[in-house]
């Protein structure tokens, strides 16, 4: 393991509930309540993804100039939710200390925006440093966000490994086919119910039976998943 790259909403902070918050009203400001079994289809996805999903929930014609104002409308509601001081997940901030001491490089790779990132930054930085992550990157700086592979192969290309060289950490299936599909090692964490971990993945669960997040764990826990994961399938042979 040469690196580590960390999802921030559900994965780094605790965040995901937000993001549902803002989701679940702007499905009712399109003006059908939202499922839950609706609700899991929009995790990790992109924000024009999550509104096409709740659009065509409602039964509202979609088009570029629709999703650019409900875009407008869920950055004002995260800009408050993403204001105030974030819970980071058990047990992150310890790894991310250990890792720095170990010099053992770090990025953020989020599918959320960069104008919204930043603002939950300015909370993350106030515990893990403004130098956890050797750099940070977002959905709206690739061409595609997951669950397509562009962010997962820009990360590794920056930080000039191969993506079979880094360890992925996620919480949504939109981010774990991402990271899979780049060729990464991929350590599921799923907090949302519903979320549903690719076949190719492997869960913490399965690796760690009965234990649901990173509570307890140190760098040494995290290379060893990275060498119980093996080599991404996408990579065999």
């Amino acid at each position: 393991m040469k690196a580590i790259l960390w999802d921030m909403d559900g994965t780094l902070v605790n965040t995901e509930h937000l993001w549902g918050r803002a989701t679940y009203g702007m499905a009712e400001a399109m003006g059908r309540e939202l499922t839950p079994e609706v609700r899991a289809l929009t995790i990790g996805g992109t924000m024009a993804g999550t509104i096409r999903i709740c659009a065509n929930f409602a039964g509202i014609p979609v088009n570029e100039d629709m999703i650019a104002a409900w875009k407008r409308w869920m950055i004002r509601t995260m800009e408050n939710y993403l204001s105030g001081d974030l819970d980071f997940r058990p047990g992150v901030v310890n790894i991310i200390a250990e890792a720095k001491q170990n010099n053992i490089p770090m990025a953020l790779v989020t599918n959320t925006t960069r104008h919204l990132t930043d603002i939950a930054l300015r909370s993350m930085y106030r515990t893990i440093g403004e130098d956890a992550f050797q750099f940070t990157l977002c959905g709206d700086e690739v061409p595609e966000g997951k669950p397509a592979p562009d962010i997962y192969e820009e990360a590794a290309r920056r930080l000039s490994l191969q993506p079979d060289e880094c360890l992925v950490v996620e919480d949504s299936a939109a981010g774990m086919t991402a990271a899979i599909t780049a060729g990464c090692r991929v350590l599921g964490i799923p907090v949302e119910s519903g979320t549903v971990v690719p076949e190719e993945v492997t869960a913490l669960s399965t690796l760690r039976p009965h234990t649901i997040n990173l509570n307890h764990m140190s760098l040494a826990d995290m290379q060893q998943f990275y060498k119980e994961l093996g080599r991404s399938p996408l990579n065999e042979g």
